[in-house]
This record gives structure tokens, sequence and C-alpha cells, in this order.
């Protein structure tokens, strides 16, 4: 019988840490809340080939192959290379998808070949959990939980068996269940729904949870839905200044062109650029937010939980939740 392929207990955490402290430094400098997100791209992003270009993935494959989505990507190519490393070039291709690296020769070690499809999603979700955990361990001095039984945490001993029986990442530690990190790659609009509905099962159980989401999406409409719902407290972008960048509005226009106020209002594009690029602006964080935040909390004199009041006296009826 061929034997399937498996990794060790701990594999991520493990190979990551090693990435974080050995590997990467000399690619991308000592780690900093400032270059963080490089160690998170170098670490999780990976490339797909389309007609015979090789692009990042910043988005979902389907939409890499429109002509609008590669040219989103290769924009994101150049912004990584003369910045991953300031004031140095570095060429993204050969920097990213470390763990893919890792993976491949871990199925080496164990006698399987190279998978077929390019990336499994699988290790996509799983590294940028890790990365997370890791770098929040090493620049905040409290490592996250990861995914961790739901009905272990404070307030959730009840949770029905199984039933979102594991968060991605939760701060600090059981019994002090302060901070929960959803952490999603990218994201789809239909799915937008379950998220929400998730958050909404832990703010009834726990009013007093903070609730936030790691995510690499660059589609501003599928962000805007996320960040301004009232379940989620904020939304931390892996690189919320490439974000920006990548949708700066009025990039077509030369310089010392100027722009007639007749185009900043209405449907016009160039408002209709600005208005997207300031939404995004005003309502995401980056991951120097998310330490920041971090350390604000754990600085927070924890609340103490009424027993007795199970859904903390919110009102929870006012919250309708599209599924």
């Amino acid at each position: 019988m061929a034997k399937n392929f498996k990794l060790p207990t701990g594999w991520y955490f493990s190979t990551i840490t090693d990435l974080v402290e050995n590997i990467l430094p000399p690619l991308l400098g000592q780690l900093t809340v400032d270059n963080a997100w490089a160690y998170v791209y170098a670490t999780t992003l990976w490339s797909e080939n389309v007609g015979g270009t090789e692009y990042l993935h910043i988005i979902e494959s389907d939409k890499l192959k429109s002509k609008s989505g590669q040219g989103l990507a290769g924009r994101a190519a150049d912004y990584l290379e003369t910045h991953l490393v300031p004031g140095e070039t570095r060429d993204p291709f050969a920097v990213v998808d470390q763990i893919g690296k890792a993976y491949i020769e871990e199925r080496a070690n164990q006698g399987f070949v190279a998978p077929k499809k390019k990336r499994d999603p699988n290790v996509t979700g799983a590294a940028f959990e890790t990365v997370l955990q890791v770098l929040i361990g090493k620049l905040c001095g409290v490592t996250p939980s990861r995914t961790p039984r739901l009905r272990t945490l404070q307030g959730f001993e009840l949770a029905p068996e199984g039933y979102h029986s594991r968060p991605d990442l939760v701060l600090f530690g059981p019994r002090d269940f302060r901070l929960l990190i959803s952490t999603k790659w990218t994201l789809r609009k239909e799915r937008i729904g379950t998220y929400l509905h998730e958050s909404y099962f832990y703010r009834r159980r726990r009013p007093d949870l903070q609730i936030a989401f790691g995510v690499n999406e660059f589609q501003p409409n599928i962000l805007w839905h996320l960040s301004t719902d009232p379940l989620v407290d904020r939304v931390y972008h892996v690189n919320k200044r490439m974000l920006l960048e990548l949708y700066t509005p009025f990039a077509d226009i030369p310089p010392g062109t100027g722009i007639l106020a007749s185009t900043l209002t209405g449907d016009h594009a160039n408002a209709t650029a600005y208005r997207r690029w300031a939404r995004m602006n005003d309502r995401l964080f980056d991951l120097k937010d998310m330490f920041a935040d971090i350390k604000v909390l754990m600085n927070t004199p924890d609340q103490v939980i009424d027993p007795e009041q199970e859904d903390g006296g919110a009102d929870w009826d006012e919250y309708e939740i599209d599924t």
C-alpha cells in the first residue's frame, strides 16, 4: 500500500520560525515592524504561470487571466522589486514562496514528487496563519494560539461541538481570550456572509471580544464590504501602502496636468477612483497597526465576564446577518 504524504507535527511553525530567524534576514534585513509585511510576502506569496508569463498571485487565478488582473499583478511586481528592501532592488519572483519551496523539499524527503498544482490552498492558509503567529511573537512578545479548539476558550465552553471550533489566531490565553484574528489571504464576495456569521457568533457570546481580519485581498469592493461591517473591529492588510499605490487615483494623468473640478464629482472615472482610494485609506489598517493594537490590548485590564449574563446585555436583534 502506497504511503500518504503527511507533514510532521509543528512543521509550519518550525519551518517559518527558521525562515524568519535565519533565511530571510540576509535577504530582507533584520525583522522590524516596518518590514514585517515583506517577511509575509517572502514566506507566503507565490507566482502563477498564465499564458507563458509568471504573475504574482495577489488575486484569484480566474482574475489573473484578465488583462486588468495581469496589469495589477505586474504593477505589484514592480512595487515589490523596489520596496522589499528600502534603497535596493530585489527580484520578487526569486524571493517569494519560501514556504512552497520548503513544502516541496519536505515532500522530496519523504519520497514524493512535487505536487501537480502550483499551490495547494491549504498551504497558503496555514502559512499565512503561521507567519502572522510567528511575527506577532517576535515583535509583540506574545505568541498567539493558532487554531485552538473553541470550547477551550473562556466564554465558549458550551459552544456546540464542531461549530466554528478552530479560530485562526487567538490572543491571549484560553482564560484571557481578548482578540481573535481571522486570516484570509484572499476573499470572495459570496463568502463574506459566512465570515460575518462567524463574527456574529463570537460577538454574541463575548461582547468584549475584539474581532479582526488579517487579509491580503486586492479587490477594493470586497475590502469595503468587510471593513465597514459593524461586527468587524478592524481589517489589517498585509501591505496597505502597496494596495493604495496600486490604486493611486489620477495615475494616468501626465505630471503637471491640471485636474478639472468637474471630474471629481458624480460618476466620472476620476471621482470613482478617488472615492475608492479614499475609502481604503480610511477604513483599512496595516500590520504596523496590528502590532501596535496588540501591545495596547496587552496593557489594557481584562474585563470581567458575568457568567449569569451570557450575551452581556447586548441587543442582538439589531444585527441581521446575510448568509
